[in-house]
């Protein structure tokens, strides 16, 4: 398909580009029990694969690949099926990292203009916009430096306990699961939100609390992944709270012929479901909720 690569901007061949990466939606749907996936404005549809459509010329969709790759194989692999909590990373990780709050930015920035939802304030949207440039020129190395646009990756693990009050029952398949794509803010706090299983990544638009969160910082250079004390923005729990609650209010609204399908499924396949990542974070929260987890 002939079109502008989203990214450099120039005429040439498009590819199919994954806005959550490619590996990600087929571990999850490896991991599942049904192996199958479902959109969440979409739960009654099961999909094979995730969002995806023609964005980028072939040597920027290449580009992507390889820092992908690095990080599937480095980072994200080793601790969802390994447990392994401590990953080495250079240059490659802050590009990956730059890469996915492009794509979530640039694409949640498209779906608000189309269905005519994006009534912010002039100034955050000129924030977003400066956000969106900058990135694409330190993807493109036409600036060697993300200034205040700052990466911080965060691990995600089972809750087994938590001053927290108020955690939905199904927060574990939440953290462990789920993937999504978000900007949240105000006029004085803008985040580019990235959810994958067991990380989330915040790419910063604006923020004047930078040295709060250093700990999750990813460096340009070289650095670690490692067990530390990590600190989310003011009110960002409450956020991802919400957002469990939601995806658990979503799939609650499955219709019953596909309950009834499932259920039959786990009869008849009941070793696979036992083995799935699925099924783990499901115990996960029962241990931490009780039945309240089956609902």
């Amino acid at each position: 398909m002939k079109g502008k690569c989203k990214l450099c901007q120039k005429e040439a061949d498009l590819e199919i580009s994954h806005f959550i990466p490619k590996f990600v939606g087929k571990w999850v749907k490896k991991t599942s029990i049904t192996g199958y996936l479902r959109e969440h404005n979409e739960v009654a549809k099961r999909q094979q694969d995730i969002a995806k459509e023609y964005w980028l010329c072939g040597e920027c969709e290449d580009k992507f690949s390889i820092w992908e790759t690095k990080f599937a194989n480095k980072v994200f692999f080793p601790f969802v099926d390994k447990n392994e909590p401590v990953a080495n990373y250079d240059s490659w990780m802050s590009k990956f990292c730059a890469s996915l709050s492009w794509r979530t930015l640039t694409f949640i920035r498209s779906k608000n203009i189309e269905n005519g939802s994006y009534n912010k304030d002039p100034s955050y949207v000129q924030a977003v916009d400066n956000a969106k440039t900058h990135l694409a020129k330190y993807l493109l190395n036409e600036v060697d430096n993300l200034n205040q646009y700052e990466q911080h990756l965060y691990p995600l693990e089972k809750i087994e306990s938590t001053t927290e009050h108020g955690l939905p029952p199904n927060i574990n398949r939440y953290f462990l699961r789920t993937m999504a794509m978000d900007i949240i803010g105000n006029d004085k706090d803008i985040f580019i939100v990235t959810k994958i299983p067991s990380f989330v990544l915040l790419g910063c638009v604006k923020f004047k609390e930078l040295s709060k969160i250093r700990s999750s910082r990813i460096a340009l250079k070289k650095g670690q992944i490692s067990p530390r004390e990590y600190y989310w923005p003011d009110g960002f729990a409450n956020y991802m709270i919400e957002q469990a609650t939601e995806v658990s209010k979503i799939y609650e609204s499955i219709p019953e012929k596909h309950h009834e399908r499932i259920e039959e499924f786990l009869i008849k396949n009941p070793e696979k479901a036992v083995n799935s990542k699925l099924f783990e974070a499901f115990l996960h929260d029962y241990e931490r909720f009780g039945d309240k987890a089956l609902r």
